[in-house]
């Protein structure tokens, strides 16, 4: 006869094996960095989803890390508690979903500089199962381990480094995982709104999202225009040479971006997209840890030079950069934009499974130059554009694909309901 744990058990019995297996070394290694994802993209974990089991033993484990590492909470406190609706995804679930950010810092050493802070912030949740946000139907473990795995243990690695230095920085810095973000920015969302530390006296944001599947040293750096220091900062930074890829905004599908609503100058550290995105292939053995470890020291630079410097860092916002919605989460059309492309159009990155965009037989690496009359020249334009019609609405779609252009039809469909 088999016998069962119950869940407080298994809780209880995992967060004992991560400690046990937890062997990190000083610096930042990637090493460390592929023992971080075994944890965290692990079976046990069933791929994270917010509210989850899976999700819940991965808060206790970065918790317990920050815990391990002698970090201080606030008030003892590693969590931050709050609650979302997923009625707008599923029209049958009423019942709230209960989550929690989980954060630490390390108190400024400066009398006067450390009452402001810098945050270095990465979700931890994905998408379990599968799901309406997932590119294929499988109902296996979608592990994300670049989405956002990698961000994670690149942010654990910060904090071990820097809580283990004798001298410590001049601005408090607050290391923040966040939940929620897949089904909609909740968990950083409510951090601006709840904040644990005053938004006014935030100094910046580094966000970092899929950070581990660098390729040609090349890193996209986005939020450069948030802040007049920004461009000459993470230049003169760059010691390993990465080919870095710039882009102005402050918005964009990930937890920065609600900061940069709140006027706190952003930056957003990413690798680009791959065919195992939001798919259950996305695996810990995909990861490029040694990619990861140089990144994650080159952000730790940046975060160190803020948190150090004795003025203030000034907010900017760039021109035309305005924070754009889409027709909330009605229209749906399942080409995934390719946030990467700096071109002049919207490049489709993926395109879902059985969605409006595959059955108008959209390709990936098509560029959306025309959504109508309306020419559309990046994101903004696009969700622009959609936020102007409704589910069952037709429109056209002029592409360019291969050195050609072409017009396609496209229904636009309503997202499906969550599992």
């Amino acid at each position: 006869m088999k016998k069962y744990l119950s869940p407080i058990l298994l809780i209880v019995a995992f967060a004992a094996s991560a400690r046990a297996q937890v062997q990190t070394v000083p610096g930042i290694t990637a090493a460390d960095i592929r023992q971080r994802l075994s944890i965290l993209a692990s079976d046990s974990l069933e791929g994270r989803r917010t509210g989850s089991p899976g999700a819940d033993r991965a808060a206790r484990y970065i918790s317990s890390e920050f815990k391990r590492l002698k970090l201080s909470p606030k008030a003892g406190l590693y969590f931050q508690p709050f609650s979302f609706s997923e009625h707008a995804l599923d029209s049958t679930k009423h019942e709230k979903t209960e989550a929690r950010n989980v954060y630490a810092f390390i108190p400024g050493s400066d009398p006067i500089l450390t009452g402001q802070y810098v945050i270095l912030g990465a979700h931890y949740d994905h998408l379990g199962h599968g799901g309406p946000f997932a590119l294929d139907s499988s109902k296996a473990i979608h592990y994300g381990a670049d989405d956002n795995a990698s961000g994670v243990a690149g942010l654990l690695e910060i904090a071990e480094d820097l809580a283990r230095r004798q001298v410590r920085p001049k601005r408090t810095i607050i290391f923040i995982a966040f939940s929620g973000e897949e089904e909609g920015l909740f968990g950083s969302a409510h951090y601006v709104d709840d904040p644990l530390f005053p938004i006014e006296s935030t100094q910046t944001m580094l966000n970092m999202d899929m950070i581990g599947r660098m390729s040609d040293s090349t890193l996209i750096v986005q939020g450069l225009g948030t802040s007049p220091v920004f461009r000459s900062l993470v230049d003169n930074l760059n010691a390993p040479k990465l080919n870095l890829k710039y882009f102005q905004t402050g918005t964009g599908p990930s937890d920065h971006a609600k900061f940069y609503a709140k006027n706190v100058p952003v930056l957003f550290f990413f690798t680009g997209f791959h065919p195992d995105y939001h798919r259950a292939t996305d695996t810990k053995e995909k990861i490029n840890a040694g990619g990861e470890a140089t990144i994650a020291k080159y952000v730790e630079s940046i975060a160190l030079d803020l948190a150090n410097r004795p003025d203030r860092i000034p907010f900017t916002r760039p021109v035309g950069d305005t924070e754009q919605k889409a027709a909330s989460f009605g229209v749906y059309v399942g080409g995934v934009p390719d946030y990467g492309y700096d071109g002049e159009g919207l490049r489709i990155s993926e395109v879902t499974e059985n969605s409006p965009a595959e059955i108008a037989e959209l390709k990936k690496g098509d560029v959306i130059v025309k959504f109508d009359d309306m020419p559309i020249k990046n994101i903004y334009d696009y969700t622009n554009a959609l936020a102007k019609h409704k589910p069952g609405d037709m429109v056209y779609f002029t592409l360019q694909r291969n050195g050609s252009e072409i017009k396609l039809p496209v229904v636009l469909g309503r997202r499906k309901q969550a599992h």
